[in-house]
């Protein structure tokens, strides 16, 4: 299960860590504007291409969009269950049952889709729940956040940025195990783009 992370304590940040913050702004739209505002580096640093944004919206439904731990994530967790596995799983069975006819042809999407969840839920590990559980806690109904997990330093230009526009700092200092546990959780998604070099 992933760990419930603890504030940041007020003691210096280590430069060789990692630090996970979310900067949360008022409703699901708040986010977004801000970032449209900010300067995309603070002193020389970086920050805008290692971002992804949550929205929180009503009935407890989170949004993440962007890039996370070196992966660009576009989930929903309405629709996790849903997963490219369980949709490949529903298609090889219809064409199975192709074969037997209208009634086979039932039978293969529903036995295919069912198939291809089961295996698509034991290659993902419960940690991408747990993923929106933290960011649930974290970002409340009818709010969104600009997220970030990155050196220190980066976490600090991502604050300088958007600190003017309203934004509420929530931070953690990760430990190495936490850092992992979070990258996993977005490990089967694609690798984001290399941002340009000058």
């Amino acid at each position: 299960m992933f760990p419930r992370l603890g504030p940041l304590s007020s003691r210096a940040l280590e430069t060789n860590g990692l630090d996970f913050a979310l900067m949360v702004f008022e409703h699901t739209e708040g986010a977004e504007q801000a970032y449209s505002r900010a300067p995309r580096s603070v002193d020389g640093v970086a920050w805008a291409d290692q971002i992804a944004f949550v929205e929180h919206h009503r009935r407890n439904r989170i949004i993440v969009r962007g890039t996370f731990a070196g992966r660009y994530v576009d989930a929903d967790d309405e629709q996790e269950f849903i997963g490219t596995k369980t949709a490949e799983g529903a298609v090889a069975g219809g064409a199975v049952g192709l074969l037997f006819g209208p009634a086979g042809l039932a039978v293969g999407f529903v036995g295919g889709g069912l198939a291809g969840g089961v295996a698509q839920e034991r290659n993902s590990p419960h940690l991408r729940n747990a993923f929106f559980d933290e960011v649930r806690r974290e970002v409340p109904e009818g709010s969104s956040a600009v997220i970030m997990m990155a050196a220190p330093d980066r976490v600090d230009a991502m604050v300088s940025a958007l600190e003017s526009h309203g934004g509420r700092l929530v931070r953690h200092r990760l430990s190495a195990e936490d850092a992992k546990v979070l990258a996993e959780a977005v490990a089967g998604d694609p690798e984001a783009a290399s941002p340009p070099t000058a």
